[in-house]
């Protein structure tokens, strides 16, 4: 006789959705990674980077040598060449130079020389040549409308041109602007900085290698906030009519890590501009920027007197060829311009 055969056991069928929960549990209770956070673990946190880029001292490329003012002088020409698209003429037709001159001077440009995008208009950036300078600290981004207004309400500093809050100019995260040099020295003072050499800027924004270009050697239209030379002298295809919150172009960044070197707002410098007359015009002189000496300079700094100085990085309504690394312009220091900042330098103690 057969022994007796042990019935199977019920068979048990659930809910597909119990049978789902049942088995996430299942898994969280198998995986080796805790699902809350256990007391004395070890967490990555990425910090913030530093507000002041820490420059080492050394010797770097200073100037244009005469591969980067033919790559001044094709971009200009680029310029001038849309210019006489929009007009209906010529680059060479006479009234087109005189037009991209005229609406040059409304995008607050220092007046060209008569022959449009000639090397005689980046002669203050040559000659190329070695500089050396000691460690030193520079701001990031340029000094923002809220960081100034500090400085105003403490009064330690004179109010820009356009108060907090002004639409298009006051937002907190944009470049303070429209401040005289004397207001930007004052602030960086109150910060317990100064305004950097030009030197120092120049080495901040390009590294030792020489690039005419924060972020390398190549024009790239998408890494900064430029304008164009055109009606209104803007060009919002970079994402910005006028100047962005500091720090918005994080791929335009230095070697260093300083952003907004190029483009967005123009920056004081702490040298004056050295400039020679070439010619005259309706009975007043025509001045020119000075270039700079032959052989290597130790900490070079501008003249020691002079109503002008140096401002550096282009901005948000001017062309793309004026924010090259190596691109010099000048203002009167009492000047005051809603496309012109700054950024503060700190010696390294």
């Amino acid at each position: 006789m057969s022994p007796a055969r042990t019935p199977p056991p019920p068979r048990v069928t659930l809910p597909l959705a119990l049978a789902a929960s049942l088995l996430g549990a299942w898994a969280s209770a198998q995986s080796p990674l805790p699902s809350v956070a256990i007391p004395g673990t070890v967490s990555v946190v990425t910090p913030e980077p530093s507000p002041v880029v820490r420059v080492v001292a050394g010797a770097f490329l200073m100037g244009s040598d005469p591969s980067a003012i033919e790559q001044a002088h094709t971009l200009c020409a680029r310029d001038v060449e849309r210019f006489a698209e929009a007009r209906g003429g010529a680059p060479t037709d006479p009234s087109v130079g005189a037009g991209f001159n005229a609406l040059l001077a409304l995008c607050q440009v220092e007046r060209f020389d008569e022959s449009i995008c000639g090397a005689d208009y980046f002669a203050g950036e040559v000659m190329a040549h070695e500089a050396w300078l000691p460690a030193y600290g520079i701001d990031r981004t340029e000094v923002t409308v809220a960081a100034y207004d500090r400085c105003v309400r403490c009064g330690g500093c004179a109010p820009p041109l356009d108060a907090p809050g002004t639409p298009q100019t006051g937002g907190a995260a944009q470049p303070v602007t429209g401040v005289r040099w004397d207001d930007a020295a004052a602030y960086c003072a109150w910060a317990g900085g100064r305004l950097p050499t030009e030197a120092e800027w120049e080495r901040a924004a390009r590294g030792r290698d020489g690039r005419p270009f924060p972020w390398g050697w190549i024009n790239d239209p998408g890494r900064y906030n430029h304008g164009a030379v055109e009606p209104g002298c803007r060009d919002d295809d970079d994402g910005a009519a006028l100047a962005a919150p500091v720090g918005s172009y994080a791929s335009g960044a230095s070697p260093d890590g300083a952003l907004d070197m190029a483009g967005n707002a123009l920056e004081w410098v702490a040298d004056a501009a050295a400039v020679e007359v070439v010619g005259d015009r309706f009975g007043r002189p025509v001045l020119r920027m000075t270039g700079y000496g032959p052989g290597r300079a130790v900490n070079p700094r501008g003249p020691r007197e002079g109503g002008e100085r140096v401002v550096r990085g282009g901005a948000f309504d001017q062309p793309m060829f004026l924010a090259r690394t190596t691109a010099r312009q000048r203002r009167l220091r009492g000047t005051r311009e809603r496309n012109l900042g700054f950024r503060c330098a700190y010696d390294r103690r």
